[in-house]
C-alpha cells in the first residue's frame, strides 16, 4: 500500500553557492528507502541530506542542475591521471556508516580550515548530516600510512553509486584528494558493474560546483531528460507540481 508523504517547503537562506538569492528546497523525511525508489527521485532530480530528501525549488534561479557520470565509458584527463598516479600510496577502506570521533574531528577541521566555518559544526549536525541514513551508504576511509586523511560518504545502489559527501584533512590539500576520491568512486563503480556514478547538483557558475562537469562522459537532467551536458541551453525549467508524494 502507497504511504502518503508530506512535502515541504523550506527557506534555508543565502544560496550556499553562489553570490544572490536564497536556497528554498522541497523535502521530506524518511527513515527507510528501499534503493530501487531512491534511484527513481535521484532520476527526477531530488537528493538527499541525512533522511531529508529534497529538490531545490529557488525562487527565479534553475541553476542547481542533476549531474551524473557515465562511469563504464569513463576516461581520465591527462590533469585526472596524474592526481591518480599521485595518491597511489594511499590505503582505502569501506565500512558501514557508523560514528567515529576521529571522522568527526576531521569534518570540524575541514568545515572551519577549508571551508572557512564561522562556528565549529556539532556532533547532531554531523549525524543529521552523514550519518543518519535510510539507504545503503559506505564511509570510504583514505589513509597515508596510519593517518586519515580523507572521507567520503556514498550510497551504494542496485544500478548507481550516489556521492553523497567527502571531506580531506586541509594539510593534504596539495594531493587533490577531491579530485582522488571522485576517480576512486568511479572506478568502484567499475568494479561493482553500477553505470553511473551520481554527483547532485552542477552549478556552471559557481567555483564550488562546477568541477563536476570535469568527469565525461557526463549527463545532466534537462526538462526532466538526461542528456549530455552539451546540450545544456539557456532556458531550464523543473516541475515540481504536488505538495504530496505517494511512496
Amino acid at each position: 500500500m502507497a504511504q502518503a508523504v508530506q512535502l515541504y517547503r523550506t527557506n534555508n537562506g543565502p544560496c550556499p553557492y553562489r553570490n544572490e538569492g536564497v536556497w528554498e528546497n522541497l523535502s521530506f523525511q524518511v527513515e527507510s528507502l528501499p534503493g530501487e525508489m531512491y534511484e527513481q527521485l535521484l532520476d527526477h532530480g531530488y537528493r538527499r541530506s541525512g533522511c531529508s530528501i529534497y529538490h531545490p525549488v529557488c525562487s527565479n534561479c534553475k541553476r542547481c542542475i542533476p549531474i551524473r557520470i557515465e562511469a563504464q565509458s569513463f576516461r581520465p584527463t591527462k590533469s585526472q591521471r596524474r592526481v591518480w598516479r599521485k595518491n597511489q600510496d594511499l590505503h582505502i577502506t569501506h565500512q558501514p556508516v557508523f560514528f567515529s570521533q576521529e571522522i568527526f574531528e576531521l569534518y570540524q577541521k575541514y568545515q572551519t580550515d577549508w571551508h572557512h566555518a564561522e562556528q565549529l559544526p556539532d556532533v547532531w549536525e554531523f549525524h543529521n548530516f552523514l550519518i543518519n541514513t535510510p539507504v545503503n551508504t559506505e564511509m570510504v576511509q583514505y589513509y597515508q600510512d596510519d593517518v586519515l586523511v580523507g572521507v567520503g560518504w556514498i550510497d551504494c545502489l542496485p544500478s548507481l553509486i550516489s556521492s553523497v559527501y567527502f571531506i580531506f584533512d586541509p594539510e593534504y590539500a596539495s594531493r587533490r584528494l577531491g579530485v582522488y576520491s571522485i576517480l576512486y568512486e568511479i572506478e568502484y563503480c567499475q568494479k561493482q558493474n553500477r553505470s553511473w556514478l551520481y554527483l547532485g547538483y552542477w552549478v556552471e557558475d559557481s567555483p564550488k560546483m562546477n568541477y563536476k562537469a570535469d568527469y565525461r562522459p557526463t549527463q545532466i537532467l534537462i526538462n526532466n531528460q538526461w542528456q549530455p551536458i552539451d546540450a545544456l541551453h539557456d532556458h531550464i525549467s523543473f516541475d515540481v507540481a504536488e505538495n504530496r508524494f505517494f511512496l
